[in-house]
């Protein structure tokens, strides 16, 4: 079995001038076949060239007041003010600011074993998968893959 055969097709992506606002609204848009949301999302240039990706902490990260990472009495928050505060940041930061452009890839030829291991050995949940012309076909996920590598052994 080939990444191919389990890859989602590329459907939305990001791009880097969309202010991180436009991108929470792509991430609520997009939908994997299952119908479950996208947790991460490439980033692409205007000529369909991957130079990120986002995921959903990524966004987290910049949305939580820092004050709250070593707060354990979250009771005396202002949600109105941090509401304010993080909606300016939400229209003000640039996707670029927040992506990772040290991206792994794999090609749509690959097994999903060399999948597997790609995910482990680079920990992520997701990896880009490139066309034989290295454009972006789609994204697969670590999900997918232990359900198919699960599904062909067990049956």
């Amino acid at each position: 079995m080939k990444v191919k055969d389990i890859m989602e097709p590329l459907k939305n992506w990001l791009t880097p001038e969309m202010s991180i606002r436009e991108a929470t609204k792509v991430f609520k848009a997009t939908k994997r076949g299952h119908g479950m949301p996208v947790n991460g999302m490439v980033v692409l240039d205007n000529n369909m060239n991957l130079v990120g990706i986002v995921s959903t902490k990524d966004i987290l990260r910049l949305l939580i007041p820092s004050h709250l990472y070593h707060d354990d009495n979250h009771n005396n928050i202002s949600w109105d003010s941090v509401r304010a505060d993080k909606a300016s940041v939400l229209d003000g930061t640039r996707v670029s600011k927040i992506m990772t452009e040290d991206v792994r890839v794999i090609t749509a030829e690959n097994s999903i074993f060399r999948c597997a291991d790609m995910l482990l050995t680079e920990r992520v949940r997701r990896l880009p998968v490139t066309r034989s012309d290295g454009k972006i076909a789609g994204v697969i996920y670590l999900r997918d893959v232990y359900n198919a590598l699960t599904e062909m052994i067990t049956h």
